[in-house]
């Protein structure tokens, strides 16, 4: 009796299809993938820096984060930092840190947006001597200005009344792409003790009255690429305000 099965000749053909589609569409899947774990610690990350800001109004029985004087601007340096850092190992565990006059991750070079491979020129984020910058065992790179919680224009319409601190987090420090608006974002600290996306609703409501300008990401395609997609954006894109876009999506990076 005669068995019917595949030829060598068939078998090969058939891999070689498997492979071709493999090739098409698994870089498609590893970004995706990637996104979504930007995504997800991007979340974990607000989440540990506020509830850290929670943790030191309640040791200091304060409703608000500037009568705590954590981001008091005008104490020296060197008295903020250490203040700082006292307040935040309280709540944080850190595995590294770099104080005012000291870089973070000095080889570091990071990217706007689009054009994906233009680097940063100047010694900002991980290059920077500014500010206090540490690093979390999961990975996470936060650096943090101190402010000292000026009012805003705008403080009684949007729920940001103060700027105390403006705050850069890396979601996975010195892994790849060390580019803006994937792994690399910029909040502001609220009185409140919370962190708002440069330019948010909130954000633009507090510094220019309302979202319909250039403060507003969905105004400004230069910022998180409007409500389009990377692709048809300009051909400068920031990324500044692609924390914003992601959360007021439904966490998700549409762009």
């Amino acid at each position: 009796m005669k068995r019917k099965a595949f030829n060598f000749a068939e078998v090969m053909i058939t891999m070689t299809v498997i492979g071709v589609v493999a090739a098409l569409t698994m870089p498609g899947v590893v970004a995706l993938y990637h996104e979504k774990e930007y995504v997800a610690q991007l979340e974990k990350s607000l989440s540990q820096f506020e509830q850290a800001m929670q943790n030191i109004m309640f040791r200091y029985e304060c409703t608000d984060i500037d009568c705590t004087g954590v981001f008091d601007s005008t104490s020296s340096d060197n008295a903020w930092n250490n203040k700082f850092e006292e307040e935040m190992r309280k709540s944080i565990r850190i595995i590294k840190i770099a104080k005012t006059g000291t870089a973070m991750m000095p080889t570091i070079k990071s990217k706007y947006l689009k054009p994906r491979d233009t680097f940063l020129t100047t010694n900002s984020d991980w290059r920077s001597t500014s500010g206090f910058k540490f690093m979390t065992p999961d990975g996470v790179m936060y650096l943090v200005e101190p402010k000292g919680c000026i009012p805003v224009a705008h403080q009684y319409i949007s729920t940001i009344n103060n700027l105390c601190a403006e705050v850069l987090i890396d979601v996975n420090s010195e892994r790849r792409p060390n580019q803006y608006g994937r792994d690399i974002f910029k909040f502001i600290v609220g009185q409140n003790g919370h962190l708002y996306p440069l330019y948010g609703r909130d954000y633009a409501k507090a510094f220019s009255g309302n979202t319909s300008g250039s403060n507003y990401w969905r105004n400004n395609k230069e910022l998180c690429a409007g409500d389009g997609i990377l692709n048809d954006a300009p051909e400068n894109v920031s990324g500044d305000g692609c924390a914003a876009r992601i959360m007021e999506e439904s966490w998700q990076m549409n762009y």
